[in-house]
């Protein structure tokens, strides 16, 4: 079952998700946020429930799983791969964003310098997938 206020923020820096919490906790409160640590957190949480979040936002650069890895275990998952996933990353050339289409990222986004701006980002990020976004229903038969 999908969870359709709850976002997964996948980043082995604990500043940048110590940020992105405060601002769903200000200026996000509808929604849930749940913090991974890396891609390998996620992984393991995949693979042992049938919970999904409404979105989630995955760093590319992760030590042990990066980005692509995780993103690949997502969209290789019979249950998972309907989950919309937006990776960021603050450097990458025109050739990650490429990789990361190809895997199957439903969004690439540049991570931004400042608070104002990565509020701005989370929030139209969030707006436009769990607002505005018509989602998969896994419940409709083809």
């Amino acid at each position: 079952m999908t969870n359709p206020k709850e976002v997964y923020l996948v980043d082995d820096a604990y500043d940048y998700r110590y940020l992105v919490q405060g601002i769903f906790a200000r200026h996000l409160p509808t929604y849930q946020l749940r913090l991974f640590d890396g891609g390998n957190a996620l992984a393991q949480h995949v693979l042992r429930t049938m919970e999904r979040p409404a979105l989630i936002m995955l760093d590319r650069h992760m030590p042990h799983r990066d980005g692509y890895q995780t993103l690949q275990i997502i969209k290789q998952h019979p249950y998972w791969n309907i989950v919309p996933v937006v990776m960021l990353s603050a450097d990458a050339s025109p050739e990650d964003i490429q990789k990361g289409y190809r895997l199957g990222v439903n969004s690439f986004l540049q991570k931004p310098m400042d608070f104002n701006s990565l509020r701005s980002l989370i929030e139209s990020t969030c707006h436009y997938w769990l607002t505005m976004n018509q989602p998969f229903d896994s419940n409709l038969s083809a």
